[in-house]
């Protein structure tokens, strides 16, 4: 609750929040620790539900819809194809590489001269790009004819990933291509690109072929020829869900028509969304959502709307709007109790003993750490947050508190209500549970009311989801933002269970078939959908032999699960103690001053990345399986050794005596010489037994092999620390541990492509309508108005034409072009003058290319007009053309001289493609970047860091024809020198 409750920060440091960052640091880290050992006792439905199997029907239905959407979503950029992706577009194919991947190109040559030759200057060089994390290939070459080329090849490979074909491999192709073409610009982007880039991840990790798939298509043709499928209608077989019988001492395998896939990508899915709408929720912290305004004001952007909304507005903005804004801001907030009544339903559905003992006060020690660590964090750091209202506080419009007692008023008031509703959640839930164990007869009144009602019903899939469709399907009819909708829509077919989704597509099929004489298969018309596959069959070989799972019994020691607990609690520390300390940054500043500090204070201890522990916990989990798999169990008391030598080990590469290679060696030596001991008998039977008690199910087998769930687990851990990093609250008082996170997960984030941040329409929604003009000064001095924006429409005199070019309606068709205008305009996405530049030099090369010649100047103003409030609004719409003219306002944001800005200029390059004379290249203003010298510079700078003696004019530093002033003056002191022995 803390991201509602911090509601405020000044837009300049707080420096008393910052102050009490450290603070709030250790009790976040106090409550992840509480929170880790909540789950340590529930270690067992951990397993069971991240490490069980699954139906694949709600995978490859998201894999469908979500890739079509995915597909719709590129295409429909078609007319800015050149414009973002192209190198005649804002960013020619160097620029981009500078922007989008600087330090991955920083060894390529941009071909920019004699002295920058195109490719990668060295093999070294090929490496730095190789470490990512953006691979596209629009940044190697973006000319038209590659991009075209491009383009098909996505077309194509996206439409065998929707349909399912070869699937195990084309999943990952797509995501590749997909994530190219949208990394070469961001300019366009929006929260779309978000739930792409997110949810694709999932999908691609998840076997999403494995149903509803031209792969399960000729799967199923192949069995069946050779009588090995399981076939509704035939007993014999299994009834489609497959069966294994013996037939005179052979086994026989019938396959399953949809064999089960992991269930893990799944439930990332359903987490990640319920994290999306709940961070969007409580971002939305501003006084227009507490009002209930922001319907209204959303509703009112020109840029947004189907139709103008301005009469409805004025009817229903302070009645039914506000009433759509306050049920959307809580159901978005509150979409997490969806999870927790799936969670809750499946944990009783699976009869997962209650915890006793140890276990039992573990869990509850842990949940109320966590909430009291949190509760703590807000006491603590509130105040520095609170801004005093003029007015004062008022507590729901009964009582208002005066200025000076405000913050006293809502400090007693959280405090308060806090603890209180904490209470009355387990007190509830405490009750609910109990009445779910007794017989409904037994209830008394309101026999209904139990636990499992709560979770299907007010925390059940049927408010929330539909909700979510009344939602997303209003935003899909009245207002035109594109793909963002459909792709979340397209994640909701996680949230149902593969016999749910079998029988809808069953009866839509049979309606189809009735109605529209649409051909269906048999069992569709017969409205019979395909049973799931039995979870108790063993996995199959290629030559349909069932093969025993190796090691299905096994589980991690609880040992094993503390010392890794206690080896990330060590690397925590160790990172804090190698921090760097002021003198850092303070350096750093004074050398662009060109003040030199002494070195004894610019030293620093070497940073000990916690991944370092990350890899320590994963040899230890690797090993202490692989040995148990053997026969061996793991000596307890080996725990501590292995926490003791990781954290002296990471001392001595902190000091620079070893590197932090040999601490991870250390700790897979320590676990191997601690897995040598034999069980006895009585241990061993005891482990079997626990070790069935946490099996997914009677019979049922894992999702993977001992070594494969161990791995498996350590990734889920680590992904969702990760995804839980990006939702910290950008607040002052959670600054200065933000930065040391980031270089933990920043990398992995970046790589995977699941960066998330779901601020839409946070804190308050826009409440006036922005938009960009661009204004061409020919060589004549005439004044051309490019009319890029609606603006343009509501000026006087303006044509029909012109409305139907940038203002049509009804507005169908959506385009990126108006977001863009915004964000270049600086209306949004950060600082809108780094694009200003490029997007006016790129209406200079237009101009040249379109009337052959270059204009004089381009010049961008930013255009405005506010939005009516509501209340003025009530009973009296406004024209928005009439605003417009009444309260419009224009500001010139930059200027651009033509024939003097660096790639003002068409390039000869892009003359000769449109078949134009070249210019001369004294005339065409180019940006060297100095890559080449550059690089050579790194070469230098890497050698001497790793204490080589380094001869700046050994040819090993000589890979390209410019060079740097260090070797320039060495080869000229070389050359005076051998002219003076001349002499």
């Amino acid at each position: 609750m803390q991201a509602p409750v911090l509601a405020l920060a000044d837009e300049l440091p707080n420096y008393e929040a910052i102050g009490l960052s450290p603070g709030v640091g250790w009790m976040f880290f106090a409550a992840v620790l509480c929170l880790v050992g909540f789950f340590v006792a529930h270690h067992e439905s951990w397993r069971k539900f991240w490490l069980r199997l699954d139906d694949p029907r709600p995978m490859a239905a998201m894999r469908i819809v979500f890739g079509f959407c995915a597909l719709c979503n590129v295409n429909g950029l078609w007319e800015l194809f050149d414009y973002l992706f192209m190198d005649e577009g804002i960013f020619s194919t160097d620029v981009a590489q500078h922007f989008r991947a600087r330090s991955q190109f920083v060894g390529f040559g941009d071909g920019q001269g004699d002295m920058e030759p195109w490719g990668f200057f060295s093999f070294g060089a090929f490496l730095e790009w190789l470490e990512g994390p953006n691979w596209s290939l629009l940044l190697i070459d973006s000319s038209p004819k590659f991009f075209w080329t491009y383009l098909v090849v996505f077309e194509v490979v996206m439409v065998a990933f929707i349909v399912g074909f070869q699937t195990k491999w084309i999943k990952w192709v797509a995501w590749f291509l997909y994530m190219g073409l949208i990394l070469r610009n961001t300019l366009f982007w929006e929260a779309t690109e978000n739930v792409y880039r997110v949810f694709f991840f999932y999908l691609v990790l998840s076997r999403c072929g494995e149903a509803w798939s031209v792969d399960n298509w000729l799967r199923c043709r192949r069995l069946r020829k050779q009588g090995r499928l399981s076939e509704p209608g035939k007993p014999e077989t299994g009834e489609g869900r497959g069966l294994v019988v013996e037939e005179g001492g052979v086994t026989k395998v019938f396959e399953p028509i949809f064999r089960a896939i992991p269930a893990w990508p799944r439930m990332l899915v359903i987490l990640n969304v319920a994290t999306l709408y709940c961070a969007t929720g409580t971002l939305k912290n501003g006084p227009v959502w507490a009002r209930g305004d922001s319907f209204y004001y959303s509703f009112n952007l020109d840029h947004f709307y189907r139709l103008p909304p301005q009469k409805l507005a004025a009817i229903f903005g302070t009645t039914f709007f506000r009433l759509n804004t306050w049920i959307v801001h809580w159901w978005e907030a509150l979409f997490p109790l969806v999870v927790f009544g799936l969670i809750v339903r499946w944990h009783r559905r699976e009869g997962i003993a209650k915890l006793e003992g140890w276990r039992l006060w573990t869990a509850r020690l842990g949940l109320g750490g966590f909430v009291a660590w949190f509760y703590a964090i807000i006491l603590y750091s509130y105040p520095v947050h609170y801004k005093v209202p003029k007015e004062g506080f008022s507590l729901f419009g009964v009582y208002t508190f005066a200025p000076e007692d405000s913050l006293r008023a809502v400090q007693w008031i959280v405090g308060l209500a806090l603890p209180v509703a904490a209470t009355a959640i387990v007190l509830g839930y405490r009750w609910l549970r109990r009445r779910s164990d007794l017989p409904r007869a037994q209830r008394g009144r309101l026999a209904w009311l139990d636990l499992d009602w709560v979770c299907r019903w007010p925390f059940g899939r049927r408010v929330w989801l539909v909700l979510g469709l009344i939602f997303h399907g209003h935003l899909i009819l009245m207002m035109n933002i594109g793909w963002f909708s459909p792709g979340l829509l397209a994640c909701y077919f996680a949230f149902l269970n593969g016999e749910e989704l079998g029988y809808l597509a069953t009866k839509i099929g049979q309606g189809l078939n009735r109605f529209l004489r649409i051909p269906m298969p048999a069992h569709v018309i017969a409205g019979e959908p395909r049973p799931t596959a039995d979870r108790r069959l063993p996995a199959i070989g290629r030559k349909g032999q069932p093969r025993i799972q190796i090691g299905k019994d096994l589980v991690q020691p609880l040992s094993v699960v503390f010392t890794a607990v206690a080896l990330m609690v060590v690397g925590v520390l160790v990172r804090v103690w190698t921090d760097e300390n002021m003198w850092e940054d303070l350096g750093r500043l004074a050398e662009r001053g060109g003040v030199e500090l002494p070195a004894a204070l610019l030293a620093q201890v070497p940073e000990i990345n916690t991944n370092w522990f990350v890899a320590m916990v994963l040899v230890l989990g690797l090993v202490v399986m692989a040995q148990r798999m053997r026969g061996f169990c793991f000596n307890p008391w080996f725990g501590p050794v292995i926490v003791l030598a990781a954290g002296l080990t990471s001392m001595l590469a902190a000091r620079e005596t070893l590197d932090m290679a040999v601490a991870v060696a250390a700790v897979a030596v320590l676990a191997t010489l601690g897995s040598r001991v034999k069980p006895s008998p009585a241990a061993d039977d005891a482990e079997r037994a626990r070790a069935q008690a946490m099996r997914p199910g009677e019979g049922e087998r894992w999702a993977y092999a001992p070594l494969g769930r161990t791995l498996l687990t350590v990734f889920l851990i680590y992904h969702m620390a990760a995804v839980i990093y990006t939702q910290i609250p950008e607040k002052d008082s959670w600054s200065t541990f933000r930065k040391p996170m980031s270089s933990v997960v920043g990398d992995y984030l970046r790589t995977t492509q699941t960066t998330q941040g779901w601020g839409m329409f946070a804190p308050n929604p826009p409440r006036r309508n922005v938009f960009l003009r661009v204004m061409v000064v020919d060589t004549d001095d005439e004044i051309y108005d490019l009319n890029t924006d609606v603006y343009a429409c509501f000026a006087p005199g303006a044509t029909e034409d012109i409305c139907d070019a940038i203002y049509p309606l009804p507005w169908i068709w959506y385009t990126r072009q108006r977001k863009m205008n915004r964000r270049i305009a600086g209306s949004e996405g950060g600082n809108g003058s780094w694009y200003q530049k490029w997007h006016a030099r790129y209406v200079c090369r237009r101009w040249e290319l379109d009337r052959g010649h270059l204009p004089k100047r381009v010049e961008l103003y930013r255009v405005t007009y506010p939005i009516r409030s509501p209340e003025k609004a009530f009973g009296n719409p406004y024209d928005p053309k009439e605003q417009y003219n009444r309260f419009g306002s224009h500001k010139k944001i930059y200027t651009t001289e033509c024939a003097k800005s660096p790639l003002g200029q068409m390039s000869n390059e892009v003359r000769a493609r449109h078949g134009l004379e070249p210019r001369p290249e004294k005339e065409i203003k180019r940006w060297n970047k100095h890559r080449c010298r550059g690089w050579e510079e790194k070469l230098i700078e890497d050698a001497r860091a790793r204490g080589e003696e380094v001869d700046v004019l050994d040819p090993e530093f000589d890979v390209c024809p410019d060079m740097p002033p260090e070797v320039r003056k060495a080869q000229q002191a070389l050359e005076r020198e051998a002219e003076a022995e001349a002499d």
